[in-house]
């Protein structure tokens, strides 16, 4: 079918009602055949949270980081009050990553040794639960080699399934070649990369309008990261790295079109442009994935899966700064086959973290 008529028949005249429900039906009746393993879930520890204090003077602001608020208690919990709360809500595992900004608004020494203590703490988690939680690495990019060397002991020491960033450190994206070294570990280490949003770099801070903030700016953001690593030729470099987005691809997939469109546009107006081998949206659709934090919910979800494919899209929650039990209420009410929604919340997670 094409995307369009896909569009069509699941947006309109309420057509996704049309479509096999039984995997809502058997949610409901607590016998969801497949398991809720949401992929972009926080966490934090005390001492990152005190440098981040020290770092913001106790001033809070996106930059700075949740350094208050009724979430602090959730993310630092990495026992059994968040296990009480999975079972509540019907989550069978968590793929836990440190909270956004992490590591990166640190100088050098303080971000690689928290980023090291945090990695440990988490592997430590999932040890003790290892059916429960799972995890991704964090490295400091200030310190590419450092980065590097991390990425290599949580691969393999810590068997921790992939990594994660919260996008530009110091303002600098990851297209940058002095961070090469890092996209080339990924690759080689086969471990995918998160890149989670956070305040805006100062090239888009105007994207950050108050009250719009977390709704539109950090997906500017993150989706700007994004495309500079494909505008920069990193997947021809490096052809087997794969990056996940959150929230439903940041907005990217339904820029596609448009953007393969504008980038031929642009390259035929200056020639000196960055050379591809394929179009933007080809990269997108071979070396990405969405999740659906923060976004499980019907019409975006059919869009995205008629532009990028089902096999491309995570279930994921984004606690605990979105309400668990909700997401999973919203997404167990949206009309899909039960076979579609193993791919999304199971399938898909446990071949891309290798679970």
């Amino acid at each position: 079918m094409q995307r369009r008529s896909f569009l069509q028949s699941a947006l309109v005249g309420g057509a996704l009602a049309a479509l096999d429900t039984s995997a809502s039906a058997a949610a409901a009746n607590g016998k969801r055949p497949y398991k809720l393993l949401p992929c972009e879930e926080a966490f934090t520890i005390p001492e990152i949270l005190e440098a981040a204090r020290k770092h913001a003077r106790n001033i809070p602001s996106w930059a700075s980081g949740p350094i208050v608020g009724p979430a602090l208690p959730l993310l630092m919990d990495l026992g059994e009050g968040r296990l009480r709360g999975m079972d509540a809500a019907g989550i069978d595992m968590q793929i836990l990553s440190l909270g956004s900004p992490g590591v990166q608004n640190f100088d050098v020494p303080t971000a690689v040794s928290l980023g090291k203590l945090a990695n440990d703490r988490l592997a430590a988690a999932i040890k003790a639960h290892p059916t429960r939680f799972a995890g991704l690495a964090t490295f400091a990019p200030q310190d590419p080699a450092a980065a590097v060397k991390e990425l290599e002991r949580c691969a393999n020491e810590l068997k921790l399934t992939g990594a994660l960033v919260n996008s530009h450190t110091n303002g600098e994206y990851l297209d940058d070649p002095k961070y090469w070294p890092i996209l080339e570990a990924l690759e080689a280490l086969n471990l995918p990369l998160y890149i989670h949003p956070r305040d805006a770099a100062p090239g888009v801070a105007g994207a950050a309008v108050p009250g719009f903030t977390v709704g539109w700016g950090f997906a500017v953001e993150t989706g700007t990261h994004a495309l500079r690593l494909i505008g920069a030729g990193i997947f021809d470099r490096f052809p087997k790295l794969t990056i996940v987005l959150g929230h439903m691809g940041e907005g990217i997939p339904y820029f596609l079109e448009r953007i393969d469109n504008r980038w031929d546009f642009e390259n035929a107006l200056f020639p000196t442009s960055a050379k591809l081998k394929r179009k933007p949206g080809e990269y997108f659709r071979n070396n990405f994935l969405i999740t659906t934090s923060g976004m499980n919910v019907a019409a975006p979800l059919a869009a995205a899966i008629a532009t990028v494919g089902i096999d491309r899209i995570l279930f994921a929650v984004d606690y605990p700064f979105e309400n668990q039990p909700k997401s999973v209420a919203d997404f167990d009410a949206i009309a899909l086959s039960v076979e579609d929604k193993r791919k999304i919340c199971e399938t898909n997670v446990r071949r891309t973290f290798r679970l």
